[in-house]
């Protein structure tokens, strides 16, 4: 007798559809999906494997009901709020996320008397299993009791509130179920109690990242500053793991510092999780940073998953095992067999592609012959269950014994675990079509993933055609040889080969074609970086940041193919359209030493645009640290090369940063002369925002030489374009100057309207330079209010902001940041003064932007 549901019955089951739903849907298409959640599935059952199917299904329904709160939030929604919270209640769970999206949304309607009745069946319900509300639940009733929380407009002085509320874990979501397990991850939490370093260990496919991410968020409350998950898979650069490490944490690179040394004094003391995954093509390096961070950092623990050990003093090295499997030699009822994690995971895994597969008599000795014959690998399995569509589990069996019969001899079950992956990504790629196999092995350029449009651009050339490529991509998703992630924030869908089958499409990839396809992937990041380019100057930079942040690694690929290819145009036209990337996200170091290496190559000494263009993002990226005067001579041929190529912006640029290099010399009639040449220059070419930039140097020359009127007149000039395009970095540091300029001719209250319109942009666009210094400004003002504690008290803030980010201040503020600290230290007794001083280094800067804003 069969088990199997009848889809044809007129019986339905949601489950399918809930596991299928996208981390991207729109609350629409969750609530289309969840209308049909009718509750726990098969109640009254209580079989191991209806358990924990249940466990899964209900874990997949509360994930994506939290989402549909927040979207509905979100797109103040109060009506649909009120209609699903209610349902979430109802089906018996106790759901916090229902609660406070209820009591938001009663607020929203004026009714503060449901928000107060809803907040206490809360309160009952949860004590019901003896638990009490939440302190995010707690604060949110405080806030919408007393009227402290708006609901129409952005909460921008809530944001300490909110980093405090989220998980401390950047841990990635797998979007596959985990199965079994349990004792390894029991184990390795055990291993992490004793010791400060473990690594999992074993050949590709055994499943170590997925143990790393259940067992590292198992334990994200035990380590106070939180479990850090950085992924080494797309970096192919040994001297880029500290890097990798310092984004993930936020250290920030502080000019002419080691960068491990900074990490170790930011970390020293924080009760902190690092989880280093795929470390083997880097061990070098991972093994030195580990030792040297372990070293300094007295409660930093690090765990690391490779295919080898780091072999250094004090790790724990722990092999991890194959899923389990029935003996080879015992008969095993049917019944049984779910126990067993490989057969638990083929029969998920083929669920997935097959809804209607199910465990049969018919089909068990081939499903057990076959997670036998993979030796328990996860991957292994995944990728032969993603056969059940068109191949039965006995054809895949038989399969599976004809390529480990041609792969050894003698004794079958002896397969070392390498050899095993091999055969099976080999049989797998071997079942595919030609055109599937070119895509494949094209896909290997890329590094840290793809977005399906990178795709067709990349792969889709000669024999296939690009729209061909989203058919052929869906189907080696099938088969598990391409992973889909979660939507980037630009909406993007991502995709992804696991490092192991990367690295064996790479060799297939070199018998053809991988000149071309890298040549290929070279251009359409350069394509990229040119169109974000433009993007990051106009509304809708966050977005482009983020998405240049995700393909960082391509990125960092494309490079490194065109300086190995000599193909030297390419690169310079990459690097030097990054700037703004590369300052906003703090990409610095490693931006500068791009740059200048590939400005020293002989190919690129050649007088081109491009060589140009380069030159001028080295010295916009030097300006943040005031070192322009130390490239005087490289300026000036870099003003010499525009005009000989007549590339007036260009030109005008090199000009700009001319005039900037005299001011940070003091020479202010040399610069004002070279800023007014750039000015006339991009008068000549047309381009409004450019010009401003020159307006607001001059602007700032005229504030050092103690001319009001003539800085005012600039800076009113160069908001106007600014504002046009939205370029919200420059919008708010040319605000900033007005207030700094209201400050000094006494207009106390535009100054402060101005400084904290300046601050608002700045933390829209995540300018903590922009951040810091309008606190400062805020200190300013308070000097001239003679509330000379709070200055102090805010100088303090700013002083620690600066060393806790190592981002340096925009010039003109840090002459300003100076300046009014010293006339301030002048003023006050020098008690005073410090304890002011420690009072504010102690206050969170977070808080300090809230204090401000609330009292501008």
């Amino acid at each position: 007798m069969s088990n199997a549901f009848n889809a044809s019955a007129e019986y339905w089951l949601d489950a399918e559809k809930l596991e299928k739903l996208s981390e991207t849907a729109s609350a629409d298409e969750l609530m289309n999906v969840l209308s049909e959640y009718q509750g726990e599935l098969l109640p009254g059952l209580h079989d191991e494997w209806v358990v924990l199917e249940r466990e899964h299904l209900n874990s997949l329904f509360e994930h994506h009901m939290a989402r549909l709160m927040s979207l509905l939030q979100d797109e103040k929604r109060w009506l649909d709020i009120l209609n699903w919270g209610e349902r979430w209640i109802k089906l018996g769970q106790k759901p916090e996320p229902a609660y406070r999206a209820l009591m938001t949304a009663h607020a929203a309607k004026g009714d503060m008397s449901k928000v107060a009745a809803t907040y206490e069946r809360c309160v009952k319900s949860l004590r019901e299993f003896e638990i009490e509300p939440s302190e995010q639940t707690r604060r949110l009733y405080e806030r919408l009791k007393t009227g402290k929380e708006t609901l129409e407009t952005r909460p921008i002085t809530t944001v300490k509130e909110k980093r405090n509320e989220s998980p401390k874990t950047n841990l990635p979501i797998p979007l596959t179920s985990f199965i079994g397990r349990e004792k390894e991850i029991e184990e390795i939490i055990r291993l992490l109690s004793k010791n400060r370093l473990v690594t999992l260990m074993g050949s590709g496919g055994v499943g170590k990242t997925r143990l790393a991410i259940q067992s590292s968020n198992k334990i994200v409350s035990k380590f106070k500053h939180g479990v850090w998950w950085i992924d080494l898979v797309g970096l192919s650069d040994q001297a880029l793991v500290p890097q990798a490490v310092a984004k993930v944490v936020d250290v920030r690179e502080i000019p002419n510092h080691s960068l491990v040394e900074t990490l170790i004094e930011q970390l020293h003391s924080k009760e902190i999780l690092l989880v280093l995954d795929n470390c083997e093509h880097l061990i070098v390096a991972c093994a030195q940073l580990a030792d040297r961070l372990l070293s300094g950092c007295q409660k930093l623990r690090i765990l690391t998953t490779s295919r080898e050990a780091l072999d250094i003093l004090g790790e724990m090295a722990w092999p991890v095992p194959s899923l389990s499997l029935p003996d080879a030699q015992e008969a095993i009822a049917i019944r049984s067999l779910n126990k067993y994690e490989g057969v638990r995971l083929f029969i998920e895994r083929a669920k997935v592609i097959q809804p209607d597969f199910h465990l049969s008599e018919q089909n068990s000795k081939s499903i057990v012959q076959i997670c036998r014959r993979l030796s328990g690998m996860p991957l292994a399995i995944e990728l032969a269950a993603a056969r059940v569509k068109i191949m039965s589990a006995d054809e895949i069996a038989q399969r599976l014994d004809d390529r480990f019969s041609l792969l050894i001899s003698g004794s079958r079950t002896a397969l070392p675990r390498h050899q095993t992956l091999r055969a099976a990504i080999d049989w797998s790629y071997e079942l595919l079509t030609d055109s599937e196999r070119i895509l494949f092995r094209r896909l290997a350029v890329f590094a840290g993933g793809f977005t399906l449009i990178a795709a067709e651009a990349v792969c889709g050339f000669e024999e296939l055609q690009r729209n061909d490529v989203l058919d052929l991509l869906g189907r080696l998703v099938d088969r598990s040889l391409v992973f889909a992630e979660v939507a980037s924030s630009n909406g993007a869908s991502h995709y992804r080969l696991l490092e192991k089958i990367r690295r064996y499409a790479q060799a297939k990839l070199n018998e053809s074609y991988a000149v071309k396809a890298r040549d290929h992937h070279l251009e359409f990041y350069v394509e990229l970086a040119e169109e974000a380019e433009e993007q990051l100057e106009l509304v809708n930079q966050g977005s482009w940041l983020d998405l240049l942040e995700v393909e960082i690694d391509n990125l960092r690929a494309a490079i490194d193919w065109a300086v190995a290819s000599a193909q030297i145009i390419f690169a310079l036209r990459l690097v030097g359209a990054l700037r703004r990337f590369w300052v906003i996200r703090n990409h610095d170091a490693e931006g500068l030493e791009r740059i200048k290496a590939i400005l020293d190559c002989h190919d690129a000494l050649q007088p081109t645009s491009a060589r140009l263009k380069a030159m001028n993002t080295y010295f916009f990226m030097l300006w943040p640290h005031g070192k322009l005067n130390e490239t005087h001579s490289l300026i000036e041929d870099a003003i010499e090369l525009g005009a000989k190529l007549s590339d007036r912006r260009q030109e005008a640029f090199a000009l700009l940063w001319a005039g900037v290099s005299a001011t940070e010399q003091g020479d202010y009639p040399r610069a004002s002369l070279n800023l007014e040449q750039s000015r006339k220059k991009w008068g000549d070419y047309g381009r409004n925002a450019d010009l401003a930039i020159s307006l607001v140097f001059l602007g700032e020359i005229a504030m050092f030489e103690g001319d009001a009127t003539r800085a005012e007149s600039f800076f009113e000039a160069a908001i106007v374009p600014f504002r046009e395009v939205k370029d919200y970095p420059f919008v708010g540091m040319v605000v900033r100057r007005l207030g700094q300029l209201a400050v000094k001719k006494g207009q106390l209250h535009e100054a402060i309207t101005l400084i904290r319109e300046s601050l608002v942009y700045n933390w829209e666009v995540h300018d903590y330079r922009g951040i810091g210094a309008c606190l400062a400004a805020f200190a300013a003002i308070s000097m001239v209010q003679k509330e000379t504690d709070r200055a102090a008290r805010l100088f303090g803030v700013v002083n620690a902001f600066l060393e806790s980010t190592h981002i340096p201040l925009l010039p003109f503020d840090q002459y300003e940041y100076e300046h009014n600290v010293s006339q301030l230290r002048a003023q006050l007794d020098q008690v005073m003064f410090d304890r002011a001083w420690s009072t504010g280094r102690a206050m969170p800067w977070e808080q300090a932007v809230e204090s401000v804003l609330k009292e501008a």
